[in-house]
C-alpha cells in the first residue's frame, strides 16, 4: 500500500467556539430562499456533472444578486496538544496549558482524557478556556484517587464529558459559530454570426433535419462548446474575488466563483497513490471519507488511466465469483473486466469514466509539476446533509420577471434571420444575423469534507 493522505478534514479545527449565550451576533438573515425550478435544458449537448445535476433536479435559481451564500458548522470538539502539563504519577492535582489558536472551549466540571489514558476533571480556568483561539491553562484534579501515570510534557488530550456535584448552579453555555461561505455567479457567452450570402447558400453537407445551410452545423458545434464551457466552470472554476459581500461591480469586472475542484482540493479528503492504484489505496480513501461523511454512496469521476487502474485493482474482489476455464469452448463467450461499483466499510463507490479528465486539450499531462488528471479520481457525495440540503447544487441566475438565465439563445436579426417566418422588422442593419448564447451559473458545494480526491503523486 502506497497511499499517502494529503488532507483529512476530520482532523481540522472546528469553527470559532466560545462560552456564553446565543445573541444577535449569531442570528443570520438576508439569505433569500428561492422557489424551486424544474427548468431543464435539453437543447444543447451536456456532460457528466451538469447533466447529472439537471436530471436529478439539483439546481435552484438566484434572484436579485450576483452571489449566493450558505452557512456551515465545523466540528464541535477538538483534540488539544498540551504545550505544558504538570502532574506526575501519583499526584492528585495538576495543570495543563495549551497554545493560542486552539478552538476548544472548556468549563469547570469537564472531564478530559490524555492520550496515555489518564483522566482529569477541570477545576479552574485561567484565560482562554472559553475558546476563541486564545491560549489557556486548566487546573486539574485526578479522576479517582490520583494520576495513574505522568501527564507532564506535550501529551494530547480531549474533552469527553462533564460531571457536576449535587445541587450545582447552571454552567455557562457554549456557542459554535457558523462559517459563512460565499460563491459567485459566472457569466459565459458565445455567438454565431453569419452573412446573408452564406446563410442562404447551399452546401454539400446537411444535418439530419435536412437543413442544407452550413450555418446550422456551426450553431450546433458552438452550443456544444458552450456546454463544455459550463461544465468546466462548474468543475474547475476559480473565484475572481474573495469578498464576503456582493462586490462593487464595474464594466470591466469579470465575476466568477469557485467550482468543485478548488473547494475539494482545499477542504476535501485528498490523498495520493504511487505508480498504479491498488485496492488498499481505495480502501484507505474510503476509510477517511467514513470519518468525514455520513454518505453511503459516492459518484467517482475517473480519468481513463485511473479508471483502468481501478478495474485491475479490483479484479480479484468481484462478488459474482470467478469463471471456469472449461467454458472457453463455448462459442461467443465474452470475458473481461467491467467493474463499476465497489463496496467497502458499507460505502458504495460508483465509478464513471469522465472523459474531460482524459482530454489533453482541457487537462494536459503536466510537463514539470501538477496533477495528472487522467490518473485522478474525484469522489462526489451526491446526497444531502442532515437537514436535507443537497451537498452539490447547480445555481443559476433568474431575473426579476422569473425568467431563467441558466441558458438563453437569442437572435439579433439583420437583413436576414436564422428563424423561419421572420418579420420585416430587424434589430440592426447588418447584412446577416447574429445568434447569442448566454449562461449565468454557479455551483453550491456544501461541506467540502464530504467529497474527496485521489491522484497519482
Amino acid at each position: 500500500m502506497a497511499y499517502v493522505n494529503v488532507t483529512n478534514p476530520n482532523n481540522a479545527a472546528p469553527n470559532i467556539i466560545q462560552t456564553g449565550n446565543v445573541n444577535g451576533q449569531y442570528v443570520f438573515g438576508g439569505i433569500q430562499k428561492p422557489d424551486f425550478s424544474d427548468y431543464i435544458t435539453y437543447r444543447f449537448p451536456q456532460y457528466t456533472i451538469t447533466t447529472l445535476l439537471n436530471r436529478i433536479g439539483r439546481k435552484n435559481p438566484v434572484t436579485g444578486n450576483d452571489f449566493f451564500s450558505w452557512f456551515e458548522k465545523g466540528k464541535f470538539r477538538q483534540s488539544v496538544t498540551a504545550s505544558a502539563a504538570t502532574g506526575a504519577s501519583g499526584d492528585t492535582t495538576g495543570a495543563v496549558t495549551y497554545a493560542s489558536g486552539t478552538q476548544a472551549s472548556f468549563l469547570v466540571g469537564d472531564v478530559i482524557r490524555f492520550e496515555n489514558n489518564v483522566y482529569a476533571v477541570v477545576t479552574g480556568i485561567t484565560s482562554g478556556g472559553g475558546g476563541n483561539g486564545a491560549s489557556g491553562t486548566l487546573g486539574l484534579n485526578a479522576v479517582g484517587t490520583n494520576f495513574g501515570a505522568s501527564i507532564t510534557g506535550t501529551l494530547k488530550f480531549a474533552h469527553l464529558y462533564n460531571l457536576q456535584q449535587e445541587y450545582s448552579d447552571s454552567p455557562s453555555g457554549r456557542v459554535w459559530q457558523e462559517n459563512q461561505v460565499n460563491e459567485y455567479m459566472g457569466i459565459m457567452r458565445r455567438s454565431v454570426t453569419c452573412s446573408t450570402t452564406q446563410g442562404s447558400n447551399m452546401k454539400w453537407v446537411k444535418k439530419s433535419d435536412s437543413e442544407w445551410s452550413y450555418y446550422y452545423i456551426n450553431e450546433m458545434e458552438t452550443m456544444q462548446e458552450m456546454a463544455m464551457d459550463r461544465e468546466m466552470y462548474i468543475l474547475a472554476g476559480k473565484a475572481t474575488t474573495t469578498g464576503t459581500t456582493n462586490p462593487v461591480l464595474s464594466g470591466t469586472t469579470r465575476l466568477g466563483g469557485n467550482g468543485i475542484l478548488p473547494r475539494v482540493i482545499s477542504d476535501g479528503v485528498v490523498g495520493t497513490y504511487s505508480s498504479a492504484i491498488a485496492e488498499t489505496d481505495l480502501a484507505e480513501q474510503v476509510r477517511l471519507m467514513c470519518l468525514n461523511s455520513q454518505g453511503s454512496e459516492f459518484t467517482v469521476l475517473c480519468g481513463s488511466s485511473a479508471y483502468a487502474d481501478a478495474q485491475f485493482a479490483l479484479r480479484d474482489y468481484t462478488l459474482n465469483g470467478g469463471i471456469s476455464f472449461g467454458v472457453f469452448g463455448n462459442e461467443g463467450l465474452m470475458t473481461g473486466i467491467n467493474i463499476t461499483k465497489y463496496k467497502f466499510m458499507d460505502k458504495v463507490l460508483n465509478f464513471v469514466l469522465y472523459y474531460p479528465f482524459a482530454n489533453e486539450a482541457l487537462f494536459p499531462a503536466p510537463a514539470t509539476s501538477g496533477i495528472n488528471w487522467d490518473k485522478a479520481m474525484l469522489f462526489l457525495n451526491m446526497g444531502t446533509d442532515d437537514r436535507g440540503n443537497p451537498l452539490i447544487n447547480l445555481r443559476y441566475k433568474q431575473d426579476l420577471l422569473g425568467q431563467s438565465l441558466e441558458f438563453r439563445r437569442t437572435v439579433q436579426e439583420g437583413i436576414t434571420s436564422p428563424e423561419a417566418g421572420a418579420s420585416a422588422s430587424r434589430s440592426n442593419g447588418r447584412d446577416g444575423f447574429t445568434v447569442d448564447f448566454y449562461s449565468s451559473i454557479g455551483v453550491e458545494l456544501r461541506a467540502a469534507n464530504n467529497h474527496g480526491l485521489l491522484y497519482a503523486a
